[in-house]
């Protein structure tokens, strides 16, 4: 039996309900991974750089004396370090728990400000690049009153707060340990995540990741990039933007070359395998960033393998390309990571 015009009206603001919160899920999904990572980093980087220990406060000078007793009691009180690691510890855990409800209360106006913007390209070039960047504000500015209004009140429900207290924006301690934190953790997960994020929302209309095996390298699945995503400095699936730049070399010779953008810290790495698993050069950023090498030892094969620091420093291969797409002879391939 078909359904009426009256009762399809009713279902349809259900089944848009239901779209949305799919949507949100997913963003949060996608999200919420990300921003705690980046509240850990941002808490170890306070402990490392700069931030002073809290130190128990300073008794009274006593004089010791040896005493004897018949049962005695022993007390264990923490050292200074152990007390700090435990005060750093307990204000990552309270951050962290209302780090989930401040994404969640995000999470609807960042839906409505993606579809917004419309669908991402393809592929991200210089004029989609700059798309983002006028894009990017209204997300600042839609994501910082929200948690700036929210706060408060989920410090209040949180920690049993009674309600002739409330917390007030004003206060030190909540911009300090949370309001701080929190931003400085969110933006750039969202900011970095955007082409993620909106493949999310209007449906992921980039080409397929391909992944391969690369003999050497174990289990690892590495994604397969090709000429096209070098030279035209494509984001690659990571979220990495690797310029390659080609120059010449004397006849009979490779050169490869890496180089980093200014802001570009975490380690990175360019690897030269020949046929099988040998492996003919290896240059890096900690390293020598340049190595030289007979043309002929890759003509029957080989790839370049571009490796990266990912979380707590770990060095991981990431991308690949058969060397052969390059056409390496008398050629110096200078690998420059833009973007990471």
């Amino acid at each position: 039996m078909d359904e009426s015009p009256k009762s399809r009206e009713n279902i349809m603001p259900s089944y848009i309900a239901e779209e949305q919160r799919g949507t949100e899920a997913r963003i949060l999904d996608a999200l919420f991974p990300v921003i705690l990572q980046g509240l850990q980093l941002t808490h170890q980087a306070a402990d490392e750089f700069g931030a002073q220990p809290r130190r128990l406060p300073a008794g009274p000078r006593m004089e010791h004396r040896h005493m004897e007793y018949q049962h005695p009691v022993r007390q264990r009180h923490p050292d200074p370090e152990s007390y700090a690691r435990m005060l750093a510890d307990r204000s990552f855990m309270d951050v962290a728990a209302v780090l989930m409800p401040v994404v969640q209360a995000v999470t609807p106006p960042l839906v409505e400000q993606l579809l917004s913007f419309g669908p991402p390209k393809p592929e991200i070039d210089q004029n989609e690049e700059d798309r983002f960047a006028q894009f990017v504000p209204q997300l600042v500015g839609t994501i910082t009153p929200i948690v700036t209004q929210v706060l408060p009140g989920l410090l209040q429900s949180v920690h049993g707060v009674r309600a002739g207290h409330p917390v007030r924006v004003t206060d030190r301690e909540l911009n300090q340990r949370y309001l701080g934190p929190l931003l400085q953790a969110m933006l750039p997960a969202v900011i970095t995540r955007l082409p993620d994020l909106l493949a999310i929302v209007h449906g992921d209309q980039r080409a397929p990741v391909r992944h391969e095996r690369v003999p050497g390298h174990g289990m690892l699945d590495l994604a397969r990039i090709d000429r096209n995503d070098l030279v035209h400095a494509h984001r690659l699936p990571d979220g990495d933007v690797v310029h390659l730049i080609e120059s010449a070399a004397p006849p009979g010779t490779t050169e490869v070359r890496i180089s980093t953008a200014p802001h570009a810290l975490w380690w990175k790495g360019v690897q030269v395998t020949g046929e099988g698993d040998q492996e003919i050069c290896f240059t890096a950023t900690d390293a020598e960033p340049h190595a030289r090498f007979d043309s002929r030892s890759v003509r029957s094969g080989g790839n370049v393998v571009l490796w990266k620091a990912q979380m707590f420093g770990v060095r991981t291969p990431m991308y690949v390309i058969p060397i052969g797409e390059l056409s390496p002879d008398a050629k110096c391939l200078t690998f420059h990571w833009a973007a990471d």
